[in-house]
């Protein structure tokens, strides 16, 4: 990384850590309040998290532009009108507040006794983790609610950064490793200068085993996570191709987190049963940009990328909202030179709230074969790990 990325990884981190100390400071009442602030339905923990980060960025550089879902408007008016990749700002793309459904539930139940304590000390006294497993899912290492941040600069993605709000791990992908980091309480002062060297020095390794160093059978390879739990999305998952039999007798998760997604693929899902790939099934940018980072720094045991990403476009596609939830080459922000890849983020000024651009992506182990040979039956796309 360059001294400049590396600056605005800490700044990333550093935006995260505040915003999490900050809903940890928030009462009960507070978090679960209706605000003003942006879309009209937003509650105090969605605003906080991204009143938060969005003041940090800021406060270190004016000119970068953050996009998040209640932000597009005001991201649209700098958005970047050259296709040259070099001629565009630096961008950050954030979910201050992934998985606010269960995040609510999960408020509300730890304060119903207590609305005005904090909601740090709320989960000191309720062991957060085996509660949130309780009423979602295992393991809340991947499940939990988290807000993530991902650069992306000159066409080119830098780092990504995500942070647990329940279990308390940070985990940062960038050019020198992704690598995983268990925080301290959060009124504990020194979390606030935690930064990439740190975690890089006191955290460990996140691996992404393949599918024979985990032993998976083919019907294990065939295991998948995505998004089916609205109107829309099952007819467009079928539309794929990806499976010609009935899919439900390998989903292990219908309606799962959003940038954490990729961490069933880690060494983080090995207990808990296996999953051949992912798939981004026409959602929003901000689910699934954060990926990327992962497919392209983490490595096997051999060195070589751990990761590989596919591009599904489909014939016919369908819509939500008004936008298209797969796309074709013309459409897509992937451009192809001879030599490299790189994100056009300019293509998304032709849209009144960017945020809402969607896609869909499939990661997979890169010796999924099982899976793969599907994607290039297809001429699925390969996102290549140039990006």
């Amino acid at each position: 990384m360059q001294g400049i990325e590396r600056a605005y990884c800490d700044v990333c981190i550093n935006a995260l850590m505040g915003a999490w100390r900050e809903l940890m400071e928030a009462t009960g009442t507070e978090v679960l309040r209706k605000v003003r602030y942006g879309k009209g339905d937003t509650l105090g923990f969605d605003a906080i998290t991204e009143i938060t980060i969005k003041r940090r960025l800021e406060q270190f550089d004016q000119h970068a532009i953050l996009i998040t879902e209640e932000l597009d408007e005001q991201a649209h008016r700098r958005w970047p009108t050259d296709s040259d990749p070099v001629k565009q700002p630096l961008m950050f793309f954030s979910d201050p507040t992934d998985r606010s459904i269960q995040l609510k539930r999960f408020f509300e139940e730890i304060s119903k006794s207590s609305p005005t304590d904090k909601v740090g000390n709320l989960m000191a006294h309720c062991d957060p983790k085996k509660k949130w497993e309780e009423m979602f899912e295992s393991p809340v290492i991947i499940t939990g609610a988290t807000g993530a941040i991902t650069c992306v600069r000159k066409g080119k993605i830098v780092f990504s950064v995500i942070l647990n709000y329940v279990d308390k791990t940070i985990y940062v992908a960038t050019d020198i490793g992704v690598f995983w980091y268990q925080l301290k309480d959060f009124s504990d002062p020194s979390n606030e200068k935690i930064n990439l060297a740190e975690i890089s020095k006191g955290g460990k390794n996140l691996s992404f085993p393949g599918i024979r160093q985990f032993g998976y059978s083919p019907d294990d390879c065939k295991r998948f996570v995505t998004f089916l739990g609205k109107k829309g999305y099952r007819e467009n998952f079928r539309d794929s191709m990806l499976f010609t039999e009935n899919s439900g007798n390998f989903l292990h998760h219908s309606e799962p987190p959003g940038p954490p997604r990729v961490f069933y693929l880690s060494e983080l899902q090995k207990e808990y049963g296996p999953v051949g790939f992912i798939v981004a099934n026409g959602e929003k940018i901000g689910e699934w940009m954060h990926w990327l980072s992962f497919v392209k720094y983490s490595r096997n045991e051999d060195g070589e990328h751990a990761l590989r990403a596919y591009e599904i476009s489909l014939e016919r596609p369908w819509t939500k909202n008004g936008m298209l939830m797969s796309t074709s080459r013309p459409y897509s922000l992937f451009c192809d030179t001879v030599e490299e890849m790189y994100l056009d983020i300019s293509r998304l000024r032709n849209f009144e709230r960017p945020s809402q651009f969607r896609c869909m992506m499939v990661i997979v182990p890169y010796d999924n074969e099982r899976i793969i040979h599907i994607f290039h039956q297809h001429q699925y796309r390969e996102i290549t790990n140039s990006l």
